[in-house]
């Protein structure tokens, strides 16, 4: 009679067959936003590192909780470097858009960028906060800080839209070294300040004073 061989059973086809090596679990790698952050924190340039030897040197018992500083803090804005310049540009050239007297329009301009977000544009909910800020108080406070807004606005500084809260409600900030270089060009700005301005951006990097007219 002919041999009949029973199939093997899953248990015996495991003893007889070799059984191949579990592969090793590879690494895990970790995200990138898990090293970057922790990276960027460890890692310092050699000027902070400079600068916060300084500091301790100076004043050795300031440590970062005694201090403001944006890795710890909230309510930092996005401002422009060149901001001091920017405001005495705008006081010098307001005389060019008013009755030839100057206006510290720069004081509006800067409570414009200290509310302002990465979208460029301002909503100014109530006019009378934003005048004070600006330092225009009195019974014309918020006039002044119309006129300042209509100042700014003549130098191609700002752009704005009426609203339900005012006039001015709806802020919208241009780019301030386009407005800067404009303003040269219709000679309404001293050599010496646009020189100035123009040190400074080179000295952050800010190229934008080196592009065209069309922003390019």
């Amino acid at each position: 009679m002919p041999t009949i061989t029973k199939p093997k059973t899953s248990t015996q086809r495991a003893k007889g067959a070799a059984v191949a090596p579990t592969a090793a679990p590879t690494a895990i790698k970790r995200s990138a936003p898990f090293l970057t952050e922790r990276a960027a924190k460890k890692r310092l340039s050699k000027a902070q590192k400079a600068t916060l030897a300084m500091r301790k040197q100076l004043w050795p018992h300031i440590n970062d909780e005694h201090l403001w500083l944006r890795a710890n803090r909230d309510g930092f804005t996005t401002i422009p470097r060149t901001m001091p310049l920017f405001m005495d540009l705008i006081a010098d050239a307001s005389k060019r858009v008013t009755t030839g007297k100057s206006v510290p329009a720069g004081k509006a301009y800067l409570v414009l960028w200290c509310r302002v977000f990465d979208e460029g544009m301002v909503k100014i909910e109530v006019e009378a906060a934003a005048a004070m800020e600006a330092g225009y108080v009195g019974e014309r406070n918020v006039t002044t800080w119309r006129e300042h807004l209509r100042v700014l606005k003549d130098l191609g500084f700002i752009d704005f839209a009426p609203g339900l809260a005012g006039p001015c409600q709806f802020v919208l900030l241009l780019n301030p070294y386009h407005a800067a270089k404009a303003l040269l060009g219709k000679g309404w700005v001293q050599q010496a300040s646009y020189n100035a301005l123009y040190q400074r951006a080179q000295e952050i990097r800010a190229t934008d004073l080196d592009e065209d007219d069309d922003g390019q």
